[in-house]
């Protein structure tokens, strides 16, 4: 027979209120092992101080007998293992999810009350109550297994019979002894198969929660990690990977007004691919564009991680150089140009040349914008262009 947990997830069989897939129950074990450690623990050494407690009571109604030194003798020696057990499980904390070990611990323990009528017929009833107690304990208090709990409770019914049929007890009086100590079972049986299972609903629950979670942040990941791609593909140039309008426009305002702060260099430059109509025309659309990556990645080779590279459009490109002045910007353009003289593009085991125009602007404090120091630039990219194409003009100079 089989019970439905939280949202019909996992299935609990009703008898042992345990996880049908022993998978399932093993992770909770392990799940709840730091908890039934500690609970057991404390469960051990209060039942191990009740049996010392009550030796003085033996003492008062047995007084110095043979009985009295086999029941304190048994009642030392059971709590001596009990206080072991509590030492070990925090070694072996395994020993507390398995359970046998506190079933044969207790087990053990039964030999003191079922000798106890023996010595003092009198004290039968007490002696009765006190095993209904225990029965309750074992259910309630004690982290166990509850099919072992059963076990318990089972061999002190019949440990309990077997004693009252050896001391020719009537039928009755047995039958009353077996209803008076399985309403306690019962009881703790039923108190326990409740509390499991709503651990183990409760469980799945914190299973299925930890699942949603785990989902969540992976698509808040996925989500940020869309959102940075699609911040990046706002910003860069799809074909070249550089900086795109928007981008380089953004950086310009910031290293312009830095600069006005800083009273620093800022230098602005144009690039445009000598012939690329040309190029286009000869050998085809895709082929320019991989000339304009090959372009791209030549003219990144001698900046700095501040130095901004951006498409303009088209061939064009755009150069922002912050704490550079004019020379120093010539010298880096120089550099750039002699790059991409000296390299060719591949096109079916041929070389293909290509050359570019540079023209550079130094960025005034009095530039309102950008396109002021661009309107500049493209001056002497212009006469850079009439000039011959293949070098690097100064727009101060043009």
């Amino acid at each position: 027979m089989t019970i439905n947990a939280a949202n019909d997830s996992h299935q609990l069989l009703f008898w042992s209120a345990e996880f049908k897939d022993p998978a399932i129950e093993q992770a909770y074990q392990l799940h709840v092992q730091p908890d039934t450690v500690r609970f057991l623990r404390i469960s051990l050494f209060v039942w191990a101080g009740l049996l010392l407690f009550f030796v003085p009571a033996d003492l008062a109604f047995l007084a110095l007998s043979e009985g009295f030194f086999v029941i304190a003798g048994l009642r030392v020696t059971h709590a001596a293992l009990l206080v072991w057990l509590a030492r070990q499980v925090s070694r072996r904390p395994d020993w507390a999810s398995n359970g046998w070990p506190v079933t044969i611990i207790a087990l053990l323990g039964y030999p003191m009350y079922l000798v106890y009528p023996s010595y003092d017929p009198e004290l039968a009833t007490v002696s009765l109550g006190v095993m209904m107690l225990m029965f309750l304990s074992m259910y309630v208090f004690i982290p166990n297994r509850l099919m072992l709990t059963n076990l318990i409770a089972l061999v002190g019914i019949v440990g309990v019979v077997t004693g009252l049929v050896l001391l020719d007890v009537p039928v009755t009086g047995i039958v009353l002894t077996i209803l008076t100590l399985c309403w306690p079972a019962m009881l703790g049986y039923v108190a326990a198969q409740r509390v499991n299972i709503g651990s183990r609903r409760s469980f799945v629950l914190l299973q299925q929660a930890a699942s949603v979670n785990l989902i969540l942040e992976q698509e808040i990941s996925r989500r940020k990690e869309l959102e940075e791609e699609l911040n990046r593909q706002a910003l860069i140039d799809p074909l070249t990977g550089l900086s795109n309008r928007r981008h380089y426009e953004m950086l310009f305002e910031r290293e312009h007004d830095r600069c006005r702060r800083h009273d620093s260099a800022l230098t602005l430059g144009m690039i445009d691919l000598d012939h690329f109509k040309r190029i286009n025309d000869t050998y085809g659309h895709d082929f320019g564009d991989q000339v304009l990556k090959f372009m791209a990645e030549i003219l990144q080779q001698p900046l700095r991680h501040s130095d901004i590279l951006g498409r303009f459009g088209g061939e064009e490109f755009i150069l922002i150089l912050p704490d550079t002045d004019i020379a120093q910007a010539q010298a880096v353009a120089e550099r750039m140009r002699l790059s991409l003289e000296q390299d060719a593009v591949i096109r079916n085991g041929n070389a293909v040349k290509v050359t570019a125009t540079f023209a550079l602007t130094q960025v005034r404090a009095e530039d309102a914008d950008i396109q002021e120091c661009i309107r500049r630039a493209d001056q002497a990219l212009y006469e850079g262009k009439r000039a011959g194409r293949n070098r690097v003009a100064l727009a101060d100079a043009a």
